[in-house]
């Protein structure tokens, strides 16, 4: 089985993708996925069935578990792209109509336009700006101000350890890609807070960087995973080009409750 999620409308909803057969066996794995992007705050999810070929009663069990954890929180979950004979097990099964935040779709494209997202926060509540000489011996010391600053959102342990890793993949990157003059250059971090997210933008002043990750997916690649952990590791990943050369990599989280 193969699960792939994509975040949407600055992390308000995501698509999961299964490609696969849903059945007692891959049941946790789904909602595995399933629970950590409501753990991180979305709750307008895109199920995505295009590529699923078997679906039977165990994952329909899946579905009232979701709807259950859905229903407390105002959420909604999209069952999009069935074939018919998924969609005939999910019609004898008389979900669809019964549980409150389960609804259909043709396709995860029609899922997402059908959803009504409310605008994210748009005031933030702090915003902390940094600079440090490109060295790679300061990089240890870097994380840790970055992390330092994020004390006060009483973020989880686990999510803490992501976005220092998701930081420190950005980091090293600007440092060994994004420096041509070395520590005559330097890289810039600002951390903005909202309610609900953490955006961390990291900037360079390299050559520029698209985000593609050189590894191709590739287990035996001696570099390019950084971009792939990233990816990971937080909601949305953004490249951009600076106007006066370098790249700006924003980096997304969302906390999955009310900021401290």
């Amino acid at each position: 089985m193969k699960i792939v999620t994509d975040h949407h409308g600055g992390g308000r909803a995501c698509v999961v993708r299964i490609h696969g057969e849903i059945d007692m066996v891959t049941v946790p794995e789904v909602q595995g996925a399933l629970e950590s992007v409501m753990n991180r705050g979305c709750l307008n999810v895109v199920l995505d069935l295009q590529k699923v070929s078997y679906m039977d009663s165990s994952a329909l069990g899946l579905l009232v578990w979701a709807d259950r954890a859905l229903q407390p929180r105002d959420g909604t979950l999209v069952l999009a792209g069935a074939d018919r004979n998924v969609s005939r097990i999910l019609e004898i099964s008389g979900l669809v109509t019964a549980a409150p935040t389960l609804t259909a779709a043709a396709d995860a494209a029609d899922a997402l336009s059908g959803l009504e997202l409310s605008d994210a926060p748009d005031e933030p509540l702090w915003v902390r700006e940094m600079a440090f000489p490109a060295h790679s011996a300061s990089l240890a010391r870097m994380r840790a101000d970055v992390c330092e600053v994020l004390e006060p959102l009483e973020i989880a342990e686990s999510a803490s350890f992501d976005i220092r890793v998701a930081v420190g993949e950005a980091l090293s990157n600007a440092i060994r890609h994004g420096s041509p003059h070395g520590e005559d250059d330097a890289v810039s971090v600002m951390v903005t807070a909202y309610d609900d997210r953490v955006v961390l933008v990291i900037a360079d002043s390299g050559a520029g960087f698209d985000g593609e990750s050189s590894s191709n997916g590739d287990p035996y690649a001696s570099s390019g995973r950084g971009v792939m952990f990233m990816r990971a590791l937080m909601d949305h990943v953004e490249f951009s080009p600076l106007p006066g050369g370098g790249t700006a990599v924003t980096l997304v989280r969302h906390l999955g409750k009310t900021a401290g």
